[in-house]
């Protein structure tokens, strides 16, 4: 047990796991997460990927080795808090009872002067005057006088636990949200709803099921004129019971409900879309339209036969959304083949020379919202509140310490005055020289 104390006290250790925990943090900063695996193949090629992959760097901040880092960094901060602290608290609760004129002598700051009151007119001023500095307040009295001692700032002492105590909690948070938080993608058409979430991460190819559904009503998107997504977002119902209400998820602008956070992450074309065609007489302009539902064929007015859309993608060759259609014409066994582009109306004009030119007009797209849990996030942020009262206990609080020794005299009283602080010694200064001329006021009036 001494070995393992040892093992886990030992300062060696916490630089050892500092290091590895920022080398971590910065792969996890600059390596893409949760991206698929052909991503990682192009980019270091196949002997990286598998690396990639063996060590989970590609979900690192949920990987096994990483929490086993945590864990073992929480027990190493804890062994050498619990080591340190009996010394810190002596020092804490340290008080000299029994105080003598060669006491003054061995302090840092020290003055001596004499006063014509009385020991017991000397106590009463100087009770009024240390009363107001709100510290810790003793006396003690014994046959040859009496002694104040005026403690303030001794919290300083217990900064770096409470430092610990926020790092600690920090750790806490970082775990849960490791263990019990995710990342994952839902894909919800126009008009349906869904309560499904992919997975990514170490838990890749898993679902996890939210306890309420979404519905989107309608998603919209608004293009620059080279076709390139401008503004996009989605109009949400969401379904709890009996709880209903509207919402929009827009970029940068995420939902918050029950401890899950939706971003609005991408947008494509709807697995099973019905699309809207407008179809153009060429000679004489004429227009008129028809709603397409996937793989049904739906007949075309003025005779023209019928039209069947067999396939849809939501990138044609970097071109954007395109739809195939097969049209069979009247009396005709061969069947045609169109493609049309949703961001190039005038393609299919372009391209056949036929006397009715297709137009997509509109079409059923799904909406990507990217689905985050973060259990730990509150514990962090108060995990860092701490950690910031900590670092300002410790930096700008002085432990500081007054003693003051009153014994009778000829003349009135002797007064020794001294003090110490348990650092920045150079701040003190000013401090007890302030002290020593308010004392010294109050006694000689």
């Amino acid at each position: 047990m001494k070995k393992v104390l040892t093992f886990f006290k030992s300062v060696k250790l916490t630089i050892f796991l500092l290091i590895f925990l920022a080398i971590a943090c910065t792969i996890g900063t600059l390596l893409p997460q949760n991206e698929p695996p052909q991503v990682y193949t192009h980019a270091f090629g196949s002997v990286g990927a598998k690396l990639i992959n063996a060590l989970s760097l590609y979900d690192i901040y949920h990987c096994s080795w990483f929490q086993f880092l945590l864990v073992l960094f929480s027990i190493n901060l804890i062994v050498c808090s619990l080591e340190r602290w009996p010394k810190t608290w002596r020092l804490y609760r340290l008080e000299k009872k029994v105080i003598d004129k060669t006491f003054f002598e061995h302090l840092p700051l020290t003055t001596h002067c004499t006063t014509r009151l009385s020991l017991k007119e000397a106590k009463e001023k100087l009770l009024g005057v240390l009363k107001k500095e709100h510290g810790e307040l003793s006396t003690v009295e014994d046959n040859l006088g009496l002694t104040f001692h005026l403690k303030k700032g001794h919290i300083s002492y217990l900064g770096p636990y409470i430092i610990h105590a926020g790092i600690l909690i920090v750790l806490i948070g970082a775990l849960i949200s490791s263990i019990f938080g995710f990342s994952g993608m839902m894909f919800i058409a126009e008009g349906e709803r869904s309560n499904t979430v992919f997975l990514e991460g170490r838990r890749h190819h898993q679902l996890y099921n939210l306890p309420f559904s979404l519905k989107c009503d309608k998603f919209v998107v608004k293009y620059y004129q080279n076709g390139i997504p401008k503004e996009y977002c989605s109009y949400i119902t969401l379904i709890d019971r009996n709880k209903r209400f509207k919402t929009t998820i827009k970029v940068n602008s995420p939902l918050d409900y029950k401890g899950y956070r939706f971003y609005q992450a991408n947008f494509g074309v709807a697995s099973n879309p019905t699309i809207h065609l407008e179809i153009i007489e060429r000679n004489i302009g004429k227009k008129f339209y028809v709603t397409v539902p996937f793989n049904r064929e739906v007949s075309l007015p003025h005779n023209l036969g019928t039209i069947k859309l067999v396939n849809a993608t939501s990138d044609f060759r970097n071109l954007g959304p395109a739809f195939l259609l097969i049209l069979t014409r009247p009396n005709q066994k061969k069947k045609e083949e169109i493609i049309l582009l949703s961001n190039f109306p005038e393609f299919d004009a372009m391209h056949r020379k036929d006397k009715y030119v297709f137009v997509v007009k509109d079409f059923t797209r799904y909406t990507g919202i990217e689905v985050r849990k973060d259990p730990g996030r509150w514990v962090v942020w108060l995990g860092c509140l701490v950690l910031i009262g900590g670092l300002m206990v410790s930096f700008f609080i002085i432990p500081q310490r007054l003693w003051i020794r009153l014994e009778p005299c000829e003349k009135g009283c002797q007064v020794w005055i001294g003090g110490m602080a348990g650092k920045r010694k150079h701040a003190f200064k000013p401090i007890f020289a302030k002290w020593t001329r308010k004392i010294q006021e109050n006694l000689n009036g």
